[in-house]
């Protein structure tokens, strides 16, 4: 028996590996916004220690030492929710994030709220 693509089940397929393709892209462009964030780029991620400095050019003010630790990305289609560790100067943050890219890896929006983190007692 020989089996073949029937057209329903090839456009199907594609579709699928389409959707999986952008959640890959995506998932890669906010883990390269958290790279560059480590860098001491300004971004959407970075812009709460920025201080002044603009969004999306700017450097993070020399000596802060920020240090953000993905602790886990979700994708879905054109949306992407990350959590993340931020520590700059001894202090803790936890920051979580929801992004939107456009058909061309461009952010369309980006949501997210950050919580200073307490130490334990």
């Amino acid at each position: 028996m020989t089996l073949t693509l029937t057209e329903p089940l090839s456009g199907a397929l594609h579709e699928l590996l389409a959707a999986r393709s952008l959640r890959e892209r995506n998932r890669e462009l906010v883990l390269a916004l958290v790279a560059a964030g480590n860098r001491g780029e300004v971004n959407c991620l970075t812009r709460h220690w920025a201080g002044a400095a603009e969004t999306g050019g700017g450097t993070l003010p020399d000596g802060l030492g920020l240090g953000l630790r993905v602790e886990g990305v979700v994708a879905d289609n054109d949306a992407v929710a990350l959590r993340v560790t931020a520590r700059a100067q001894g202090a803790a943050w936890s920051l979580v994030a929801e992004l939107r890219f456009d058909t061309a890896g461009r952010i369309e929006q980006c949501h997210d709220l950050l919580v200073p983190r307490t130490p334990a007692s």
